[in-house]
């Protein structure tokens, strides 16, 4: 029988609605996220898709660059007098001069239209020569009358693969000679290293016959090679373009590539397909893991909640509002009441919770991206400055070396040129030193070699040291100096502050410009004022123009050059001589002045100063017993070390690779090793222990001398067995006074 009331609506359990709340609420946050993902990894490919074609491109324009430089040298000693009237010998002498300029270049070579070569720097004046071995190129020149370059070959006098930039030598209207430069691959490498790219990519340059001429990564494996299939039909119907394929590793890549205009070779950099797709698979894979995650949280959730609540709904009803308001509970007073206020408690705590939760999200995440970004930032410092550090002190070694020698060697004609060179390698060796910790700076930590001088002293080493700068620019310097202007400092490091200044004003003033620098007296200072005519500063730039690294207005070319630290280090040094600096300019394109106040000093009595330190003079005729063995696989650096030691009347040998070095030590049974630790085949440390294993009981004394001067360096050097550490440069006569008559004992 009816009673007149409403059907009961069908129910479902609490279990079931719960359930549902959860796949609702999951599953469209789960597919926006998947299509989050899935676009983020399309833009990231896309992204490093452009990267890689740009730096294509770049690299395509620095290989014309150089190929371009190479022709023009190459037709500059074309139009030598010497080859019109046919002295050979002159000009043979004229190429070996030009070959000393040309870094890259192995070996200049003069060949008939024929292709039978004349004469070639490597070999003697006059010496037999094998005919040609890339007849192409010299036809190709001689029949066009224009540069031609070749393909990658071995040669026929080097033995080595390079390639040939041919230029003709043209007289009377007809071709005399073929003159060209011989490049092997392994010199022209250093091309891949002039524009930077991240570490996982490969950089590689293809000649015109699609055969790799140098490569960034195994190129003793892959140079002289084809390229790898997939490049060469790429690069065959298109002159620049993105694809993805597989390397001469077989490993899938991403590959870019662009065909330099002038040269008609192609450059080629590409990155592992993995570190790109990889982002998407892992984050799909996530996804899905935390998607099935939360719907089994959900699921066990709602079905314990379901089970806690039925029996007392009122009650869970009574206490989720009094959450929610902060205050006592009350009696619903009915079933759907209590379920609507149920719902809106938890809807109100569960919007503050979320809210709580997203703001600690976001605080940990700020904080952890700011902790990455500045550990980033750190290790790429330490990096930069490393390798910046070894790069610079590895040419100052042998240069300083073949000083000294040509010094114990008694060269008296040239005493003023050495010591004006010894004087910049050694100042810039010093500044190499503070640069591998600018954080120094900072702390006021640089070491001052304080004297009492004559500030013109500091003022003309500074004018020499920026002289080619200002000859370069054909700017006017007016210097004007009072005499007489003593102060307590740092020969050196006030020399650099000047230095610095005269150098900014002439990087940042037009060619042709106005830079006056004065000196003079003022109340218990010493005032050094330069002033220029260039590009100025605006108002918003002068509070910042003394930090590190911040740089003003540049063109693309950055032909100023310059790290941002010559004024920042000129501040702090000028404040730990207890004086200040400071920038001052009308406005842009009206010129700038620095001025530099500085505690003065009265001048000594008689006018007299103190010198500087003196270094001790070399120990030449000095014996010394025993034999030492030199590694080091810069050959400069090896030949003027072995020469200075062999002078002082060490009994020395060298080795320029780790193979040589254990086969000479097997051999001569050396009691002394000075190794260089960035050999090829083996590091330095390694052979370090291979020597010791070598020697057995025999004692061995191990010096290292490295361009990696960090702690951790010399850390290794201690762990692998060396006696002492030095880095490059090191005068000899330190370097000898470590090998001891007593560790040179046999």
């Amino acid at each position: 029988m009816s009673d007149g009331s409403s059907p009961a609506p069908r129910t479902f359990s609490l279990r079931a609605f719960l359930l549902l709340l959860v796949v609702g609420t999951l599953l469209p946050a789960v597919v926006i996220a998947a299509f989050l993902a899935r676009r983020v990894a399309a833009d990231n490919r896309e992204a490093v898709e452009r990267r890689l074609l740009e730096a294509a491109r770049a690299q395509a324009a620095i290989v014309d660059a150089e190929l371009g430089g190479t022709i023009r040298a190459l037709q500059g000693i074309a139009e030598s007098d010497r080859l019109t009237v046919d002295d050979l010998h002159g000009f043979y002498v004229q190429a070996a001069e030009l070959l000393g300029t040309q870094p890259s270049w192995n070996a200049v070579s003069l060949a008939a239209p024929d292709g039978h070569q004349i004469l070639n720097t490597e070999r003697p004046f006059g010496s037999e020569l094998p005919f040609g071995t890339d007849r192409d190129s010299v036809s190709r020149a001689a029949r066009l009358r224009l540069p031609a370059i070749g393909n990658l070959r071995v040669g026929g006098v080097s033995g080595q693969l390079g390639f040939a930039v041919r230029v003709p030598v043209v007289r009377d209207d007809r071709v005399r000679y073929i003159v060209s430069a011989w490049i092997t691959s392994r010199s022209f490498a250093s091309v891949l290293r002039r524009h930077e790219i991240p570490d996982d990519w490969t950089r590689g340059v293809l000649d015109a016959a699609g055969v790799v001429v140098a490569r960034s990564r195994d190129a003793d494996r892959f140079v002289g090679r084809q390229g790898a299939a997939d490049f060469l039909r790429q690069s065959g119907v298109d002159d620049a373009g993105v694809f993805r394929g597989t390397s001469l590793d077989h490993i899938p890549v991403y590959s870019a590539f662009s065909r330099a205009p002038m040269s008609r070779w192609t450059a080629g950099v590409s990155v592992p397909a993995a570190a790109i797709d990889a982002p998407f698979r892992q984050s799909v894979i996530a996804l899905s893991a935390v998607a099935l995650l939360l719907l089994a949280l959900g699921g066990a959730g709602a079905f314990a909640i379901a089970r806690q609540l039925s029996h007392d709904i009122s009650r869970s009803a009574e206490e989720a509002e009094a959450i929610a308001r902060g205050g006592g509970s009350s009696v619903p007073a009915s079933r759907v009441t209590e379920i609507q206020r149920l719902l809106d408690a938890l809807g109100r705590s569960a919007a503050l919770l979320e809210t709580r939760q997203r703001e600690r999200d976001e605080q940990v995440a700020r904080a952890d991206a700011a902790r990455d970004e500045a550990q980033a930032a750190d290790r790429a410092k330490d990096q930069f400055l490393a390798m910046l550090g070894h790069e610079l002190r590895n040419p100052l070694a042998p240069a300083l070396t073949a000083l000294e020698l040509i010094k114990l060697k008694g060269a008296a004609e040239s005493t003023r040129e050495r010591e004006v060179v010894e004087r910049q390698i050694r100042h810039m060796a010093r500044l190499v030193d503070d640069l591998l910790d600018v954080s120094r700076l900072r702390r006021g930590a640089i070491e001052l070699r304080r004297e009492r001088l004559d500030v013109n002293d500091a003022i003309g080493r500074a004018v020499e040291m920026t002289a080619p700068l200002f000859t370069e620019r054909r700017h006017t310097l007016e210097v004007a100096v009072e005499p007489g202007l003593m102060v307590d400092g740092d020969r050196v490091r006030l020399a650099q502050v000047v230095s610095n200044l005269l150098a900014n004003a002439a990087k940042y003033t037009e060619p042709g410009g106005h830079v006056t620098l004065r000196a003079y007296g003022s109340v218990g200072d010493v005032t050094i004022e330069c002033h220029d005519s260039g590009i100025g500063l605006s108002p918003e730039f002068v509070p910042r123009v003394f930090d590190l690294f911040v740089q003003g207005e540049r063109g693309l070319d950055r032909r100023e050059g310059g790290l941002g630290l010559g004024l920042a280090v000129a501040r702090a040094l000028v404040e730990l001589h207890g004086g200040r600096i400071e920038a001052t300019s009308d406005g842009p394109q009206r010129g700038s002045t620095f001025t530099v106040w500085l505690p003065a000093v009265p001048p000594a009595p008689g006018g007299a100063t103190v010198s500087g330190s003196v270094r001790p003079e070399g120990v030449a005729g000095e014996p010394r017993a025993g034999r030492v063995l030199v590694v080091d696989d810069n050959a400069d650096g090896l030949e003027m070390l072995v020469a200075a030691l062999r002078h002082a009347g060490v009994d020395a040998a060298g080795a320029s690779s780790p193979s040589e070095a254990l086969a000479t030590a097997a051999r001569e049974r050396p009691q002394a090793a000075i190794l260089d630790i960035g050999l090829p085949e083996m590091n330095g440390f390694e052979l370090a222990r291979a020597l010791r294993a070598q020697a057995g009981e025999t004692p061995l004394r191990l010096v290292a001398l490295t361009g990696y001067g960090q702690p951790h360096d010399m850390a290794a050097a201690r762990a692998a067995g060396f006696d002492a550490f030095f880095v490059k440069p090191v005068d000899v006569t330190v370097l000898i006074a470590a090998l001891t008559p007593e560790a040179m004992t046999p």
